[in-house]
C-alpha cells in the first residue's frame, strides 16, 4: 500500500495528479489538516482524479489544522562543512544584531522598534532586492546570503529580530542554534482567521499568540524573549537583558536529524490507521482538563505544560465516561460541531460530539466550558508522550 500526505487542496490535487502513476486501488490518501466538512464541501475539487476517491479510507484522518497533527517535522540543516566545524567555535560574537525580513515590505512600521534595538547594538538585515524604502539607514544589508555565509553571520550575532512575518519559519530555530537570542513578537489579540487577512479562507482555527508560537511555548527564556512591539520599555528591557548574559547554541532534539527519525521510527512503528487495534498514544497519557468558556483545548492543555490530544476525544464523548472526572450529564445532545464534546456546569447539560471526524483541539465555545483530552510529552520531542517510547 502506498501512501501519500495533502496538506492543501489545491497543491494537493496537483500533486495527486502529477504522482498518481499506480492504478488507483493501490492507493491510500491520508488528507490531513482539513476539517471534515471544509473537505466534503471541496470535494468536487477531487472527482477529476477518480470516481473512486469516496471510496478510499480517508475518513480517519481529517483533523483541523492543530498543532497535536503527527508531526513528521524538519531537520535545521547545517551548511557548514568538516573544517568550518572545527573553527566555529572560534568566532567571536560582535554586539549585533539580524533582522529576521528578507523582504523590504516586512519592515513597515517597525522603525520605532529597530530604533530602541538600534540604541544598543549594530543592526544588520538579509534584505533582498532593490527596494529598501522601509529600511532605516543605519541597518547593514548583507542581501541574500549562502547557507554558508548566514550560519557565520548568526555566528558573530547576538540578537535575532523578529518583524511579526513571516509566521513559524524556521530561520529563528537556525539562529538560536548558533547561540542567538531571538526577539520574538506577541500577538495581541491571537492573530486568527477571524482577524487577519494571511489566514483568511484557510480551513484552520488556530490562533496565533506571537510570531513563533513553539519558540515562545517551548523553548523560552534565555533563548526566546517575547514581546510586544507596541512596548518599548518591554523591548528595551529585553534587548539589555540579552546583552548582559551569555546565551549558549540551543538545538531542540526533535529538530536534529536523530530527533527526527526517532520520530518517524515511532510512528512507523505504532500509529494504525488501518484497524485501529492499538491506543496510540497510550490512554495511560490522558490527562483530562475542563476549559473555562472562551478557552480553547489548546490553550488549556498549554496553560498546565500539555499538549492537547485529538486521538482521545473519543474517550471522552460519553456520560458514563465523563463520571469518573465528577462531571454529571442531566441532560444530553448530539452535534456536529468542532467545540464539542462540552458541558453547561449551571444546567448540568452535556453535548457530545456527533461526528468523530470533527473532534479538534482548536476553537472555544462562549458559553460552555470544553472537555479536554491532554497528555504529557518529552521535552525537546512534543510529537511524543512519555509514554510513547
Amino acid at each position: 500500500m502506498f501512501y501519500k500526505q495533502v496538506t492543501d487542496l489545491t497543491a494537493g490535487l496537483q500533486q495527486i495528479e502529477l504522482s498518481s502513476v499506480l492504478p488507483c486501488e493501490n492507493v491510500k490518501w491520508l488528507v490531513e489538516y482539513v476539517p471534515y466538512a471544509y473537505f466534503l464541501d471541496n470535494m468536487n475539487a477531487f472527482v477529476t482524479l477518480t470516481n473512486t476517491l469516496r471510496d478510499f479510507e480517508y475518513a480517519p484522518f481529517l483533523t483541523a489544522h492543530t498543532p497535536d497533527n503527527s508531526f513528521l517535522g524538519f531537520v535545521v540543516e547545517q551548511h557548514l562543512n568538516s573544517s568550518d566545524i572545527k573553527h566555529i567555535n572560534d568566532i567571536k560574537r560582535q554586539n549585533q544584531s539580524l533582522v529576521y525580513g528578507k523582504v523590504d515590505n516586512f519592515w513597515k512600521d517597525k522603525k520605532a522598534y529597530l530604533d530602541v534595538i538600534h540604541t544598543y547594538m549594530e543592526v544588520h538585515g538579509t534584505v533582498h532586492g532593490t527596494s529598501t524604502i522601509y529600511i532605516p539607514g543605519y541597518v547593514k544589508n548583507h542581501g541574500i546570503l549562502s547557507g554558508r555565509d548566514l550560519q557565520f553571520l548568526l555566528r558573530e550575532t547576538k540578537l535575532f529580530v523578529g518583524l511579526g512575518f513571516p509566521y513559524e519559519g524556521p530561520a529563528p530555530l537556525e539562529a538560536i542554534a548558533n547561540g542567538c537570542a531571538f526577539l520574538n513578537l506577541r500577538f495581541n489579540p491571537p492573530k486568527s482567521s477571524k482577524n487577519t487577512e494571511f489566514f483568511k479562507g484557510k480551513p484552520t482555527l488556530r490562533e496565533l499568540t506571537s510570531q513563533h508560537p513553539y519558540a515562545e511555548v517551548y523553548i523560552g527564556k534565555p533563548h526566546v524573549w517575547t514581546v510586544d512591539i507596541n512596548d518599548l520599555s518591554e523591548v528595551e528591557k529585553a534587548v539589555k537583558s540579552i546583552l548582559n548574559q551569555k546565551i549558549d547554541p540551543y538545538l531542540p532534539y526533535e529538530f536534529t536529524c536523530e530527533g527526527m527519525l526517532q520520530r518517524m521510527n515511532a510512528f512507523i512503528e505504532r500509529q494504525d490507521f488501518c484497524h485501529g487495534q492499538v491506543m496510540w498514544p497510550p490512554l495511560s497519557a490522558l490527562q483530562v482538563k475542563i476549559a473555562e468558556p472562551g478557552k480553547s483545548c489548546k490553550q488549556v492543555c498549554q496553560e498546565s505544560q500539555l499538549i492537547c490530544e485529538p486521538s482521545f476525544f473519543q474517550h471522552l464523548n460519553k456520560d458514563k465516561a465523563l463520571l469518573k472526572h465528577n462531571i454529571e450529564c442531566l441532560t444530553v445532545e448530539s452535534a456536529n460541531d468542532i467545540l464539542v464534546p462540552s458541558f453547561d456546569g449551571r444546567r448540568k447539560h452535556c453535548v457530545f460530539q456527533g461526528d468523530l471526524l470533527l473532534f479538534s483541539c482548536a476553537g472555544s465555545h462562549p458559553t460552555h466550558r470544553r472537555i479536554c483530552p491532554c497528555r504529557d510529552y518529552i521535552k525537546g520531542q512534543v510529537a511524543l508522550c512519555k509514554d510513547c517510547l
